[in-house]
């Protein structure tokens, strides 16, 4: 029977998946925000020197006096939009600011005088209004009202000019003419319009008009704390927000099941949850608890209850009796795997025989508190049998490694885990595991039970898995949600795949606890507050306590 396997998983973009990555990267959002608010803070209220404006309007004139008193226009207005743009920017020219500069005495520089002056058209009502910029608010005002009074006069004086100039070429045109060409219809003619030129250029205003007359402005328009504070808040937020999808897309850890069943191209078979107090714990070590943790966890066991479930159903066709749990580097939980797949096995009525076949860094004989004088690597290099390395690691009704069974015989639970530790650390360890003796001690201890788990070190890291790989049922690989890597499982599973592994699926471990209060409901969960009034009440310690209906 293969493995099964299920069809590339696509991960599309959802609101979920958005929050999840906003939520994980939450702190990136905290820290950009904090320091944009304070950035802004710090420079409004310390560094930020007040600043006042004021603002002065003209208004475009659409008055033709030409037209309406000689019946001729002079100056014509092609687009009275673009004539107001092109006001605008006529204000802030060199020759306005000039202007202004003598009209106010001012100190400041041409430059620093048009670096002060903003001019904003206005093209519904055809104003432009013109904003001044000082920390002195009465200079604010001054320079407001000077620029929209010089480019007026600016304006009139080049209007005018251009008249002059036209009316000085007639009166040239006039003064060569003899008295009888004057008394002809030209000179009439030409006369008239030297008077007409000369009227129209003492009526010219510059085409603008003042209509609003800037203040002295009593409270600065800069800096204001409270909006740069929100405006920094929605910045922050903004870039909080692409800095958190931004360290996701460059994150290369798997963070979701779908993701790891997708680079494995397998199903998980069960999720651990993380438990953030994990310890190793030394030999002959009092267990009160889940292995390898300080504190009883049944929703925990409850995963590995599921695990167990799970491996059902590829027995269909197919019995599968030894089976090599492995992941690809260290760290991500497959001795924590093998230990409590076995307890939950045996407490299922199973006998299950455990192996260690890490003889790099065993770790096994630590979580079941046994003795490693002897082991696996005595009886591959034919110095012990098996039955003078196998041990016992008795275990109660809970689940939990119990080391007083000869002297609490009430707790002892008839089924035993047979366990099989690594003894001494030989010279050779891979060609030791990937001996003909290792074959026949597998056979064995199969001969033993009706499991056998083999804890084998990462595939990434040494090579010794690979050759057990051949030599077991099936294969369950470990790996850790935020931990594990993508270009480690892509390589993991190029190596299984090129051995011809019997692989079964995932674990997946690390997993975050969300909606704890509907475990409570159903008494997955035990708060300490539950165990100390339990225990004051007489119950065991180390035992599942059932809480109340209240909790």
């Amino acid at each position: 029977m293969m493995p099964l396997e299920r069809p590339p998983v696509v991960e599309e973009a959802s609101l979920g998946r958005y929050l999840g990555v906003l939520r994980d990267r939450k702190w990136w959002i905290i820290a950009s925000v904090v320091l944009l608010v304070a950035v802004a803070g710090w420079r409004s209220l310390v560094v930020a020197v007040p600043t006042y404006n004021a603002t002065s309007s003209i208004l475009r004139q659409n008055s033709s006096l030409d037209q309406a008193l000689f019946d001729t226009q002079i100056f014509k207005l092609r687009d009275p939009q673009r004539d107001l743009q092109t006001g605008s920017q006529l204000i802030k020219v060199g020759t306005v600011a000039e202007m202004v500069k003598k009209d106010l005495g001012s100190p400041r520089s041409v430059g620093q005088l048009r670096g002060m002056v903003m001019a904003t058209p206005n093209l519904d009502t055809d104003i432009i209004g013109i904003t001044a910029f000082s920390t002195d608010p009465a200079e604010a005002a001054a320079v407001a009202n000077s620029f929209a009074t010089q480019f007026i006069l600016y304006r009139q004086a080049a209007d005018r000019a251009a008249l002059a100039q036209a009316r000085v070429r007639v009166e040239q045109e006039l003064a060569g003419m003899t008295e009888a060409e004057r008394a002809s219809q030209r000179g009439v003619v030409l006369s008239q319009k030297s008077e007409e030129l000369g009227i129209l250029e003492s009526m010219q205003t510059g085409g603008f008009e003042v209509v609003q007359v800037a203040g002295v402005p009593g409270s600065p328009s800069s800096p204001r704390p409270v909006r740069s504070a929100i405006l920094a808040l929605a910045a922050g937020l903004f870039m909080g927000g692409l800095l958190a999808f931004g360290v996701d897309f460059l994150d290369r850890r798997i963070k979701t099941t779908d993701t790891l069943e997708k680079e494995f191209g397998l199903p998980v078979l069960a999720t651990i949850p993380r438990i953030p107090r994990i310890r190793v714990p030394e030999v002959n070590a009092p267990s009160n608890g889940a292995v390898g943790f300080s504190d009883q966890s049944p929703h925990f066991v409850e995963s590995f209850r599921t695990l167990r479930s799970n491996l059902k159903y590829f027995e269909f066709d197919r019995q599968i009796r030894t089976i090599a749990i492995t992941s690809g580097l260290p760290g991500e939980g497959k001795t924590l795997t093998t230990v409590n797949l076995a307890v939950s096995l045996a407490l299922s009525g199973a006998r299950v025989a455990v192996i260690e076949a890490d003889l790099r860094r065993p770790m096994l004989h630590r979580y079941l508190r046994l003795s490693n004088g002897a082991g696996v690597s005595n009886v591959l290099a034919g110095a012990h049998t098996l039955g003078q390395v196998m041990q016992r690691a008795r275990i109660d009704q809970q689940g939990v490694v119990n080391f007083r069974s000869e002297q609490d015989p009430s707790r002892r639970l008839e089924r035993n885990l047979l366990c099989l530790t690594s003894g001494p650390l030989p010279p050779n360890p891979a060609e030791l595991i990937g001996s003909q003796q290792m074959k026949t001690l597998i056979d064995d201890v199969a001969a033993l039970a009706d499991y056998v788990l083999i804890d084998t070190p990462p595939v990434l890291v040494v090579a010794d898995a690979l050759s057990l790989v051949a030599l077991v049922d099936a294969v369950i690989v470990c790996a850790r949600l935020n931990s594990s890597k993508i270009d480690e499982a892509r390589e993991a599973r190029t190596l299984l795949q090129r051995t011809g592994a019997h692989t079964l699926g995932l674990v997946a471990g690390g997993r975050r606890e969300r909606g704890r209060r509907h475990r409570d409901r159903y008494g997955y969960y035990v708060s300490e507050r539950t165990i100390e009034q339990s225990a004051a009440a007489g119950g065991q310690p180390g035992r599942p306590i059932q809480p109340s209906r209240s909790v």
